[in-house]
């Protein structure tokens, strides 16, 4: 067996990894802001950082059940907060899509597409494929505005039954995107899939967290979370919602027993693989953070978000070559711009498409892609009105620099 050698010199540069931008930038990282961590979280993940700390008082051997920190109080009233019936902690959004897939391909074994629409997440597809389904998606209106077509929802369903003979598994609605941040009612998808009897997936990776979510009132049958994107916590963390109609497919036992040892494990939940500690402090920065979920998703400061984010678009669009994509006004402050202009400015530029990036980061402004000037993706969520102000600022003199006001 050979030794590892390599020398301390070379160890250390794992040793002091530090990372301080948010205190000193302005950051509009299109899928940062909605989970940057409270003081409250911080603290907790300090505190919950050691592997397996979450389960210093496990009596039963569940991470849902453990009492001490108080995780199934939290999953009582995050059910109650995104008004379903059950949740449970996941390891992300895309493996709440996944374990949903999974469950109902073992429920309706006749029954092999999922309706998405045409402007869902890569890791729907890839939820969709390792279940070894199909797709069907449902078409947008194209630019500039991307509309998801909701009414198609029906038309599609309809068409799948007559192409196959029975509905689709599930059908599936992104409640915002990821590349307009344009958002989606979910109540009439709802109201479809009722009526065709086919289960309804609600993909809030990016809304939960940030908009007022009610599952019972859209007619919801599951809806998946991601609490490193719009939950202030630390990552990997999600949770998966669903209702008393599936609870007995999602919440599946272990019956296995080992033919020498008899072992047996009547209490893990095969779906998530038992109890999964991993979750510890992910979960814990999602607790700690919920007190301020719950107060920046009432109404009034939904609102000052949304007018935010409509005061950027609407200063920007005196630039020339400037179009923002996707539906206006904005619902959700994740905006797609098209910038021509700039990407025209490229091409004679030293620094070629890298030279916007530069031109932010000078002015204390970072999370934009770098090399990439033909397009810009923001988020304004969570900056003071101080902050956005001077962002918008920042963008005008750029465009006056350049000669495009």
């Amino acid at each position: 067996m050979n030794d590892f050698n390599l020398d301390k010199q070379s160890l250390q540069k794992y040793s002091n990894l530090t990372r301080s931008l948010n205190e000193k930038y302005i950051n509009i990282h299109p899928i940062q802001r909605g989970g940057l961590l409270t003081p409250q979280a911080l603290k907790a993940l300090v505190h919950y950082g050691d592997g397996y700390s979450i389960c210093d008082h496990c009596l039963k051997g569940r991470i849902d059940e453990i009492e001490n920190p108080p995780v199934i109080d939290f999953l009582k009233d995050m059910a109650r907060f995104l008004d379903i019936d059950n949740v449970m902690p996941t390891a992300a959004a895309r493996e709440a899509q996944r374990v949903v897939m999974e469950c109902l391909a073992k429920k309706y074994t006749k029954r092999k597409t999922v309706i998405i629409d045409s402007l869902a997440h890569y890791t729907t597809y890839l939820a969709i494929e390792t279940n070894e389904l199909k797709v069907r998606e449902v078409p947008n209106s194209g630019p500039p505005e991307f509309n998801i077509m909701i009414n198609d929802y029906e038309k599609t369903i309809n068409s799948i039954i007559k192409e196959e003979g029975n509905p689709p598994l599930l059908a599936v609605l992104t409640h915002v995107d990821y590349k307009y941040g344009n958002y989606n009612d979910p109540q009439l998808v709802g109201e479809i899939c009722k009526q065709y009897n086919v289960p309804f997936l609600l993909n809030a990776a990016y809304s939960a967290g940030i908009l007022p979510i009610r599952c019972s009132k859209d007619l919801v049958d599951f809806i998946s979370c991601s609490g490193h994107k719009s939950m202030s916590s630390s990552g990997p963390i999600g949770i998966l919602g669903f209702s008393n109609e599936f609870h007995d497919n999602i919440m599946k036992n272990s019956k296995i027993q080992g033919n020498i040892s008899s072992k047996s494990f009547p209490n893990k939940i095969c779906t998530f693989m038992g109890c999964p500690p991993v979750y510890g402090a992910p979960l814990i920065t999602l607790m700690a953070s919920f007190p301020t979920i719950v107060e920046r998703t009432q109404k009034k400061n939904v609102a000052e978000e949304t007018k935010k984010i409509n005061y950027v678009i609407d200063k920007i669009k005196q630039i020339q070559g400037i179009v923002v994509l996707g539906k206006l006004p904005k619902v959700h402050p994740l905006t797609n711009i098209k910038t021509d202009c700039f990407a025209e400015i490229a091409k004679s530029h030293p620094r070629r498409g890298f030279f916007l990036r530069d031109e932010f980061k000078e002015r204390m402004i970072i999370g934009l892609a770098p090399g990439i000037s033909k397009e810009m993706k923001i988020n304004t969520y969570g900056l003071t009105w101080s902050q956005i102000e001077y962002f918008t600022n920042a963008f005008l003199e750029i465009a006056k620099k350049y000669h495009l006001i």
